[in-house]
């Protein structure tokens, strides 16, 4: 609603004068009081839609990673999720759309949001699969950007869903991790290799899952050492030291 020109032009001045954000600055994205730290939700719920995710991050413009925004900037188009979810197994697809752009810490907070899981563990977790490079190539070059989703068990061809577009890269990996807390990967039963039988629940089972394939196993790829690597990241804050920050890419 338009104010009056007078009361406007005097708040202005005061605000200028007092170091207050501005009537530009307070309409941009959230408040502080309206932005949300996700903490991990439990089996069964979600998630968010990712307009109702979107409205939840803290539009902080922290960018480490420049090198990224064309990829943070894109989104996929229907043709592109179609072939994806055509192929897909993954329980809960249907709701994978990559739909915002932003820093890769927005993309990053989002992701958290839609799906129920704690932030700085996906922060953390994109620290240790990839220092926040989309770039950043493994498995012979097989596995892809932020989360290092992996070909062909997540993706097929050229991958270019999950290598060309940031938002869907964080979106899939939050998907299949709520999908193993939720108890939806009932096949890890009926496979050798596991260390522990699976059920719902286990957050540091699912990202396990994530890095061995298997439920805590199997023996010759423990994932002890993987969960310590992101808990220690995440204890850091690592994405906030100045060694982080500095990393230029590969």
């Amino acid at each position: 609603m338009r104010r009056i020109i007078l009361i406007l032009g005097a708040l202005v001045v005061t605000i200028a004068i007092a170091g207050i954000p501005g009537p530009a600055t307070l309409a941009f994205g959230p408040t502080v009081a309206q932005a949300k730290y996700q903490k991990t939700k439990p089996v069964g719920w979600g998630p968010r839609s990712s307009r109702a995710a979107a409205k939840l991050v803290n539009r902080n413009g922290y960018e480490p990673r420049k090198m990224n925004f064309k990829d943070n900037h894109r989104v996929p188009g229907k043709k592109l999720l179609r072939a994806w979810r055509k192929r897909s197994e993954m329980p809960y697809k249907r709701f994978v759309d990559g739909r915002f752009k932003g820093t890769t810490d927005e993309i990053i907070q989002w992701a958290a949001l839609k799906w129920g899981i704690d932030t700085n563990t996906m922060r953390a977790t994109a620290t240790v699969e990839s220092w926040w490079d989309m770039d950043t190539l493994g498995d012979n070059g097989d596995s892809f950007g932020l989360y290092q989703v992996r070909r062909p068990y997540h993706c097929w061809g050229k991958c270019n869903i999950a290598r060309h577009f940031t938002a869907f890269n964080a979106d899939y990996y939050g998907a299949i991790i709520r999908s193993y807390f939720d108890g939806k990967q009932t096949w890890l039963n009926t496979v050798s290799g596991n260390g522990k039988r699976y059920r719902a629940g286990d957050l540091q089972g699912s990202m396990g899952a994530w890095y061995s394939g298997r439920w805590w196993g199997p023996p010759d790829r423990p994932v002890e050492p993987y969960l310590q690597w992101i808990a220690q990241r995440k204890a850091e804050k690592i994405w906030k030291h100045p060694d982080f920050i500095a990393y230029t890419g590969n």
